[in-house]
């Protein structure tokens, strides 16, 4: 019987294999699809952000010839953008304004809807205003959230079904990084690692997007040409005796992230309680310094590409990089808080580079016979201050090592990234976007009007709202990031089905803290579990509604 079997199983193993290729081939086939459009519309956007800076100058070498100040000319364009830019956002996409990975990872957790048909002009044009101007801001969110909506727009358009929407929207979110910052990788692990609560894991959706990622970064190659993103000097990993000096380095550039997110949050949280008006005087106000900047000190405006390599190539004092380092950290978040479309990982680059050079600099003038060069703590700093504001050590070392091409640092960023995480989380310090995305849900959770029975919710239509017996539990913790949605979208679905409501903390229980520390907050009606995490008011409606009407778990 067992050489039958033997004999057997291969062709019924071949023909598996068969079944599973021809299932999985039209996914693969539309992450080509993804991918080539990300990286076409990736490649548009950094060319075109590249030509409005390089417009800036000219701007200001036409003003010499006029009896005006040369900065004048400068900030009243800058002024326009980025009142304009703001304003666009405010009127026709709210949900485009910043960086958007928040917005992807909250469609792909379904408490966010991609409205691809109007994010898509307005990320591109208003991004193309704000980084233009000299905002000191990301290409790679516009392009990331750019790359999802894309997905989105090719599912909805070809009507996917919701599991290859769900896929293709993470591999196009993963593609736009690769074709921000021609890193493949990268990408990918974004997606794995950073969006890794609503990534929906199996082998084809891994492959999925990381052919996306590939065929993104072929494309931006020959549309802008071959190379890192950040051409700068290789220099040798240090000797074995000076690798204690990176952990070292690791935990104070986690408390740096802790600080950066910190002030980010706060930032975004004071602009918020602003008007309308206040908030266009503002982004005037932040776009004319900018670009009064971009012509005097060049060094504090923009995403930090340029400045990166100057700052590599030169060699600054440390009490200069120090100063830049401040002035640069308080015009990114200024410029964040404006809400005009960009993202925060180069101006992140540019202040690790920074702090990194700066810290190089104390080190050699310590040990100059173990670390010869100070530029190394440069390239570690890029991926730990990501690592600690992200909290995805691992997307942050790929990432350091595809934009610079120095694979020689890969164990001295290893030995940054994962104190700099560490430390971050032990200070009690939320996920940037995490932190943002919990924002967002917040408040429209306060904002939003409750719909009534006859036009929305559970008893849409004049349907009753069906009798359902029993008490929610709301689990929850201290130092929980999304406990406030969750809370909020609790306490409606329980006005909604006339439910009593019980907040249980987990950590006086043991029991429940091994049940569910790591997925707080948690909702359950009695004993039956219905979601954990980041709740969906219309996926718990939903999940409610199976229950039936007089029913019991």
């Amino acid at each position: 019987m067992t050489s039958t079997r033997a004999a057997e199983n291969p062709p019924a193993l071949l023909t598996r294999i068969l079944e599973a290729q021809r299932r999985d081939a039209p996914l693969v086939a539309w992450a080509v699809v993804v991918g080539a459009l990300a990286g076409g519309v990736g490649g548009a956007f950094r060319a075109s952000v590249r030509a409005a800076r390089g417009g800036v100058v000219e701007v200001a070498s036409l003003a010499e010839g006029l009896p005006l100040p040369s900065w004048v000319l400068p900030a009243l364009l800058g002024a326009a953008a980025v009142t304009l830019a703001v304003w666009c956002v405010r009127r026709f996409a709210p949900e485009a304004g910043g960086s958007g990975v928040q917005e992807i990872e909250g469609a792909l957790d379904g408490v966010r809807t991609l409205r691809w048909r109007r994010v898509l002009p307005v990320k591109f044009g208003a991004g193309l205003l704000a980084l233009g101007s000299g905002l000191a801001l990301g290409r790679e969110g516009p392009i990331i959230q750019l790359g999802g909506a894309l997905g989105q727009a090719l599912c909805e358009r070809f009507r996917l079904d919701p599991e290859k929407i769900h896929v293709l929207v993470a591999a196009g979110s993963g593609a736009g990084l690769a074709a921000a910052f021609s890193a493949p990788l990268a990408g990918m692990l974004f997606v794995i690692e950073e969006m890794r609560p609503q990534f929906h894991y199996n082998v084809v959706s891994v492959q999925a997007v990381l052919i996306a990622c590939a065929v993104a970064d072929l494309v931006v190659r020959l549309m802008l040409g071959d190379g890192v993103a950040l051409p700068i000097a290789v220099f040798a990993s240090p000797e074995n005796a000076a690798l204690w000096t990176f952990p070292v380095f690791g935990v104070l550039i986690g408390a740096v992230g802790y600080v950066f997110n910190t002030s980010l949050l706060q930032g975004v949280d004071r602009t918020a309680h602003l008007g309308e008006r206040a908030r266009l005087f503002f982004a005037a106000g932040m776009g004319a310094a900018v670009g009064i900047l971009s012509v005097e000190i060049p060094n504090l405006a923009g995403g930090g590409d340029a400045m990166i390599g100057r700052m590599m190539a030169g060699n600054l004092p440390a009490l200069v990089l120090l100063a830049l380092f401040a002035a640069r950290f308080a015009i990114t978040i200024a410029s964040y808080s404006t809400g005009a479309p960009g993202g925060i990982f180069s101006p992140m680059l540019a202040l690790g580079t920074c702090f990194g050079l700066c810290f190089g600099h104390f080190a050699h003038e310590l040990l100059p016979a173990l670390i010869p060069h100070p530029e190394v703590f440069a390239v570690a700093a890029m991926g730990a201050l990501f690592a600690a504001t992200v909290r995805a050590p691992i997307t942050g070392i790929v990432l350091a090592v595809e934009l610079t091409g120095s694979y020689e640092q890969l164990l001295p960023l290893i030995l940054t990234c994962v104190p700099a995480t560490l430390v971050a989380h032990g200070l009690g310090g939320t996920p940037i976007y995490t932190a943002l995305l919990e924002r967002t849900l917040a408040r429209e959770a306060r904002t939003a009007p409750e719909p009534p029975p006859e036009s929305g919710g559970p008893g849409a239509g004049g349907a009753p709202t069906p009798e359902i017996r029993g008490t929610l539990f709301f689990y929850t913790k201290a130092d929980c990031p999304l406990c406030d949605h969750g809370r909020s979208v609790a306490e409606k679905l329980a006005r909604r089905f006339s439910l009593e409501i019980t907040q249980i903390d987990i950590e006086g229980d043991p029991e429940l803290q091994a049940r569910h520390a790591e997925r707080v907050p948690v909702l359950a009606l009695d004993e039956r579990e219905l979601g954990w995490g980041r709740l969906s008011e219309g996926a718990l409606t939903r999940e409610l509604l199976s229950i039936g009407p007089g029913a019991k778990p």
